[in-house]
């Protein structure tokens, strides 16, 4: 029964034996909450260690470059945003002479679509047609120049405004008071 207890006993001293045999080296990792040593090296060890403290003449010096460095780099920073702004500008301007080339056109193509109403009602004038009959077509060139105008996005106040120039052109080309 001594057996029984003591062969535990003696694999546990065994396996203990054996795990402090073969240590393992240090971790290949650094540790992440150790720190940066770098980050804390002494600034001073940048500079000539040589050399010694700075003198006042030298420490002016220095003062007058960092000053110059930041200035220069405070120019470019100045000159990238003034550009920045110029571009931004430009598109703008870019965007508005887009914008009301696209109302030029659209307000070409209203007039050109009126005036394609009107040309086809120039035609029927030569026709032996009623006072009812110019009327109907007068309405009809109306409704039409409406129609266009609305389906190119117009207000109603141009969408009035090009069927009273339709109906005024037609009234004239058909003779109809």
């Amino acid at each position: 029964m001594t057996v029984r207890y003591l062969l535990p006993v003696a694999l546990c001293s065994a396996l203990v034996l054996a795990a402090c045999e073969n240590r393992a080296d240090a971790p290949s990792l650094p540790n992440p909450d150790a720190g940066n040593p770098e980050a804390f090296s002494d600034p001073s060890s940048d500079a000539d260690a040589s050399s010694g403290p700075m003198t006042p003449q030298e420490l002016e010096q220095r003062r007058e470059e960092i000053e110059q460095d930041a200035q220069r780099r405070f120019d470019d920073i100045m000159d990238q945003t003034r550009q920045a702004g110029d571009d931004l500008v430009q598109l703008g301007d870019d965007a508005m002479t887009n914008l009301s080339e696209g109302m030029n056109s659209a307000a070409d193509s209203i007039e050109r679509q009126i005036d394609a109403l009107v040309e086809s009602a120039a035609q029927r004038r030569d026709e032996a047609l009623t006072d009812a009959q110019k009327l109907d077509i007068v309405a009809n060139v109306r409704n039409a120049a409406e129609e266009a105008t609305r389906a190119l996005g117009r207000s109603e106040a141009e969408i009035t405004a090009a069927g009273e120039t339709a109906e005024a052109r037609t009234r004239t080309v058909l003779g109809v008071d």
